[in-house]
C-alpha cells in the first residue's frame, strides 16, 4: 500500500499518467526511468560511482578530468560526492563557493565553477561531507539534472563524481549520463557490492554505456583475475558485464599527492598509477570521437 501511494506522489508530481481503473499500474522501478528524459545528442557526460566507501572514486574521477585536459579536451568535474573525502578534499582552492549555494539560491552553477589548473578544466565543488543530493527534494535534483545537461554542451567531456551507492536521488544524474563509470578493487567484500550496482544498473535499464574500472591493484594480471572472477558472478545472474575501461595499480606516490593536495599526474607524472588514468583518458576520447563519427 505504502509504495502504491508513493508511486501515485511521484507520478502526479512529473504528471505521469499510471493510475488506471483506480489502481496504480506501473511500479517504482518504472516510474524511475519516466523521471528523467535522455536528449539524443552527445554529451560525453561520464558518472562515477562506487559499492564501498573510500574507493577511490573523488580521487580518480578528479585525476582522470586533469589527464582529459591533458589531451587536449575541454573539461567540466561536478562533484556529487556527498563524503568527507570528496573532490574538495583532495586539492586547495581559493576563494570558491561551493554547489550548495545553488541550492539555497543564491547562485547559478555558471556563478559557481572555478578553473583548476588551466582554463580548460571547470569545477563545481562541494563542502566535504556536506551530502547535499541527500538534502534535495527529488524534484530539484531533477532540475539540476537539466542544468548539469545544459552546462555539458560547452565541454568535451563532463565527469560527476557520485561516489559511494546509486539511490534515488543521484539516479537522476544518472539518466543524463552518456557512460557510468563502476569502480572496484580487489577486496571481496567490495565485489559483492560491485554486482550490487551492476544489477541494479541492469534493472534499471539506464542508456548509458557501463564501464569498470578496477583500482589498487598489485598488478595488471592481478586485476585481471579481478575481472575474471566478477565476470563469472554477473554471468552466473544473467546480467550484463561492464566493459573493462582500465586498472590503476598501487602506487606509494598517491599518499603523497594527497597529503600535499597536489594531482599525480602534475607531481608525477612518470609514475604507474599517472600513466594508468592516462591510458584510460586516451581510451575515453577514442571512443567517444568513434561514437561521435558513427551518430
Amino acid at each position: 500500500m505504502l509504495k502504491n501511494n508513493l508511486t501515485l506522489l511521484f507520478c502526479k508530481a512529473f504528471n505521469i499518467v499510471v493510475n488506471i481503473g483506480g489502481t496504480v499500474t506501473k511500479d517504482l522501478d518504472l516510474v524511475y526511468k519516466s523521471l528523467f528524459l535522455k536528449n539524443g545528442m552527445p554529451r560525453h557526460i561520464s558518472v562515477f560511482v562506487s559499492g564501498i566507501n573510500n574507493i577511490g572514486t573523488s580521487w580518480c574521477s578528479l585525476n582522470l578530468a586533469y589527464a582529459l585536459t591533458l589531451e587536449q579536451k575541454k573539461v567540466f568535474l561536478v562533484d556529487g560526492n556527498g563524503n568527507f573525502s570528496n573532490i574538495s578534499s583532495y586539492m586547495f582552492l581559493k576563494n570558491i563557493h561551493p554547489i550548495e549555494e545553488y541550492f539555497d539560491g543564491n547562485k547559478t552553477l555558471n556563478q559557481l565553477i572555478c578553473a583548476y589548473k588551466t582554463q580548460n578544466f571547470h569545477i563545481l565543488t562541494a563542502i566535504a561531507g556536506g551530502n547535499y543530493l541527500a538534502e534535495c527534494p527529488l524534484g530539484r535534483i531533477h532540475v539540476f539534472a537539466d542544468d548539469l545537461r545544459t552546462l555539458a554542451q560547452n565541454y568535451d567531456q563532463t565527469i560527476i563524481d557520485l561516489g559511494t551507492d546509486l539511490t534515488l536521488k543521484n539516479l537522476g544524474l544518472c539518466q543524463i549520463a552518456d557512460n557510468i563509470f563502476i569502480m572496484c578493487s580487489e577486496n571481496s567484500h567490495d565485489l559483492v557490492k560491485t554486482l550490487d550496482i551492476i544489477h541494479f544498473i541492469n534493472k534499471m535499464n539506464l542508456a548509458a554505456n557501463c564501464y569498470l574500472i578496477i583500482n589498487r591493484v598489485d598488478s595488471f594480471e592481478d586485476g585481471y583475475k579481478i575481472y575474471k572472477e566478477l565476470y563469472k558472478a554477473v554471468e552466473r545472474n544473467g546480467l550484463t558485464m561492464p566493459s573493462l575501461l582500465g586498472m590503476v595499480r598501487f602506487d606509494t606516490r598517491i599518499r603523497d599527492t594527497i597529503k600535499n593536495k597536489e594531482l599525480l599526474l602534475s607531481r608525477y607524472p612518470a609514475s604507474e598509477a599517472a600513466i594508468d588514468i592516462g591510458n584510460i583518458a586516451k581510451k575515453l576520447c577514442t571512443e567517444s570521437e568513434y561514437e561521435q563519427k558513427n551518430i
